[in-house]
């Protein structure tokens, strides 16, 4: 049984990508830094997080030694847990700010299912495109797939969460993409779907919408017409003051007390708006420095799934690297007044413990498809060291 959990035989710990793991706690750690200053000191956000940060460090360190396969044969009990996570939090979820995401778990506390889905539908979608891999081209098949990825997607949505939903969309798009989908398919459905894309956001602007609650079409209208809304614009233009107040270098040697910060009047800075926090903090550097960081993880992510050593690791690695880019982008446009204002947390910085915990679940996941390298590039090192 251990062999199966643990498959040490087809490990090569030369591959164990340190530096990936190195890159994530540099930006949990960036993240504590800003958390501590700009946190309200009655919260303990700042303790929670470092709680947070150990324990999805030692859950990545387990699971990248849990081999990936046995964790997949269970792909579909995942998915019965996720929605049945989902459905509890619709149904008994605690709410914030008109947002019922969140649910009490005996023992734990409060926690984000959300963030479980993440990671649950990754091995889910992987699993299945593995196991059907010859079905993939079937019309019926991918409609299949769509109805059981559109379920928890609809879940979230309800809660409501379009930012995390969106993310999710992306991340199954760039799965069906890489599951080696004929062109066939890929062509018309793009054809397709552009215009449909342009039809829609036109749409969900008109009064006569359906598909969005008014506050969410309202920001949308906001960022189009920010003179019309300046309630609405208020969060993200207080943003961008704050990042242009950092300057080059940020006020965080300067003025390490953060009483001057302009960031810390803003909701949610510790978490959907910490990018905000970091262009204040560290100043533009301090920014650069974020993101190479996040863009150096998902270069590593899809590097991985270009060595994996079958079709299963190269989509969970392909799902993770599309999810954490996307959730990045989403967040960085939502603080830079580029996309409407949508709460979304940056993967590994922003505070939340569920958020933590299912990006390091993650990191695990990617760690162990890369110490399993294809047989041929095994077989060429082996030469090598001959």
């Amino acid at each position: 049984m251990l062999k199966t959990i643990f498959n040490f035989k087809e490990y090569n710990f030369r591959h164990y990508n340190m530096s990936v793991l190195l890159a994530t706690f540099l930006l949990s750690f960036i993240g504590l830094t800003v958390i501590e200053v700009v946190q309200d000191p009655e919260d303990r956000l700042y303790e929670k997080q470092i709680v947070g940060l150990v324990a999805g460090l030692t859950l990545a360190l387990i699971v990248s030694l849990v081999d990936y396969h046995f964790v997949c044969k269970f792909f579909v009990l995942f998915y019965i847990i996720n929605m049945g996570l989902l459905i509890a939090t619709k149904l008994f979820g605690k709410s914030h700010h008109d947002a019922q995401r969140w649910i009490i778990l005996p023992g734990i506390g409060q926690f984000m299912p959300s963030e479980l889905t993440k990671v649950f539908l990754i091995l889910f979608i992987a699993a299945m495109f593995t196991r059907y891999r010859k079905k993939i081209d079937k019309f019926y098949f991918l409609v299949i797939m769509c109805v059981l990825v559109a379920a928890p997607l609809y879940l979230i949505l309800e809660q409501p969460d379009l930012s995390t939903t969106i993310a999710l969309l992306a991340m199954f798009a760039g799965m069906v993409f890489l599951s080696g989908l004929t062109y066939k398919i890929i062509v018309p459905v793009l054809v397709v779907a552009v215009p449909s894309c342009v039809a829609l956001w036109w749409y969900i602007q008109q009064d006569f919408q359906v598909l969005l609650k008014d506050y969410q079409q309202n920001r949308i209208l906001a960022l189009k017409y920010p003179e019309r809304y300046p309630d609405l614009m208020y969060q993200q233009d207080n943003a961008a003051i704050a990042i242009h107040s950092g300057g080059l270098t940020g006020k965080m040697m300067l003025d390490s007390t953060g009483e001057t910060w302009k960031c810390k009047g803003l909701a949610a800075i510790e978490s959907d708006f910490i990018y905000t926090a970091f262009g204040e903090a560290y100043g533009f550097i301090g920014c650069c420095v974020v993101i190479g960081l996040l863009a150096y993880f998902i270069f590593r992510a899809f590097q991985t799934a270009r060595h994996a050593r079958d079709y299963l690791g190269m989509l969970i690695t392909g799902g993770i690297g599309t999810l954490v880019g996307g959730q990045t982008i989403i967040h960085i446009c939502v603080n830079t007044s580029l996309f409407p204002n949508t709460g979304i947390p940056l993967p590994y910085a922003s505070q939340g413990l569920s958020s933590l915990v299912g990006n390091y679940l993650m990191l695990g996941l990617l760690l162990n498809v890369g110490l399993q390298r294809k047989e041929k590039e095994k077989e060429e090192e082996d030469m090598v060291i001959l």
